[in-house]
């Protein structure tokens, strides 16, 4: 009898920009892999700024400049609007549901929550992240 082998194929694999600990067998740089890799990349788009890469100024959020308007849903609500724009042009393994941008007048911040879906995996995902700016 012939044995068959499973292999594990990942849809989408970057590198983890933590950078904590090499892989201890072949000692190359930590992976993420699939959702991880995907909620690494929309972190990194939403903190973007405009002209912050060189060759593609317009994409960014610019959600750093609106850290520093008046706390409003105002406001609130054009992050949201710049938010799901950005993802939606500038990341393709995400569809985006739902970006929520909730004021938060205690602690001076916003409370970010992102429902979207991985293509190719049929899974809901949550990110959620607290926006604040640094003086």
């Amino acid at each position: 009898m012939a044995t068959q082998k499973l292999k594990v194929s990942r849809l989408y694999q970057d590198i983890d920009l933590d950078f904590s600990t090499p892989n201890p067998v072949t000692d190359d740089l930590p992976k993420k892999t699939d959702t991880n890799a995907v909620k690494q990349a929309i972190s990194i788009l939403i903190q973007s700024n405009f002209y912050d890469r060189p060759f593609a100024p317009k994409k960014g959020a610019n959600v750093r400049g609106l850290l520093f308007e008046p706390l409003s849903p105002l406001v609130a609500n054009t992050m949201e609007r710049s938010i799901l724009l950005l993802l939606r042009n500038y990341e393709p393994r995400a569809k985006i549901q739902q970006v929520i941008v909730t004021p938060d007048f205690d602690r001076n911040s916003y409370t970010l929550t992102i429902r979207f879906y991985v293509v190719g995996i049929n899974k809901p995902e949550i990110l959620s992240a607290t926006l604040e700016r640094l003086r």
